[in-house]
Order: structure tokens, then C-alpha cells, then sequence
């Protein structure tokens, strides 16, 4: 069985959710911050912010990557101490939350996988 293939069994449907929902909801943060701040303040910076977020996020989804997820939480943690000294407030904080939710499924799904590879034995459903 491969990976792909391991991620769509009924045993992992949780997992496989819980990465899903979080690459889709970087893909939505990404893109509506990058239209809200070009269209209110023309600040096309933001498309840089965005395109990394996406990538990150689609790493997160195609192939379940925990060092992307790492990526995506070390960099939300910069832009919210980057946020909070340009502006007094934080900044960015749902990607965070975005973050460690993947950090946290592309972790149980990897350790799955791995226990599955070791073993030949597909794990219990959850």
C-alpha cells in the first residue's frame, strides 16, 4: 500500500480531515488577506506572505509534510511579532492556530504511517 493510498483508508479519514482542513483554510487565509490589504492599502507585499502560506499549505496537503507545517508555524510566529511591533497589536494569529493543528496531524498521520510500514498493519479506526 503507499502513502496516498494508506492516507485514504478509514482508519486515517480523521487525520486525513484534519490536514485538509487546515491546508484549505491556509489557502483562504492567504488569499483574502492578500485581496483585502491590496485593495485597502495597494500594499502588494502581501503577495510574497501569500505565496508562502500557499506553498506551505500545499505541502501540508499533497504530501503531509511536518517540516512545512514547522515553516508555517515559525513564520506565523515572526509575522506576529513583526505585527506587534509595527502596530501594537498581533497580527496573524489564526495562521498560527493553522499551524499547529497541521503540525499536529501531519505528526499523527506520519507516526501512522510509519507504524503501518514497520508493521504491515493498518491502524485501529479513530
Amino acid at each position: 500500500m503507499t502513502r496516498r493510498e494508506f492516507l485514504k483508508t478509514p482508519q486515517m479519514k480523521k487525520t486525513r480531515a484534519n490536514i485538509i482542513a487546515c491546508a484549505t483554510l491556509g489557502y483562504a487565509v492567504a488569499v483574502g488577506s492578500a485581496i483585502v490589504n491590496i485593495i485597502q492599502s495597494r500594499n502588494y507585499n502581501v503577495i510574497l506572505d501569500a505565496v508562502l502560506i500557499i506553498v506551505m499549505s500545499l505541502l501540508i496537503h499533497l504530501l503531509q509534510s511536518r517540516v512545512a507545517a514547522i515553516i508555517l508555524a515559525a513564520y506565523a510566529v515572526l509575522n506576529i511579532v513583526v505585527m506587534y511591533m509595527m502596530t501594537g497589536k498581533p497580527g496573524g494569529i489564526i495562521v498560527l492556530v493553522i499551524a499547529i493543528y497541521a503540525i499536529i496531524s501531519t505528526f499523527t498521520f506520519q507516526k501512522a504511517w510509519k507504524n503501518y510500514k514497520n508493521s504491515e498493519a493498518v491502524p485501529a479506526a479513530e
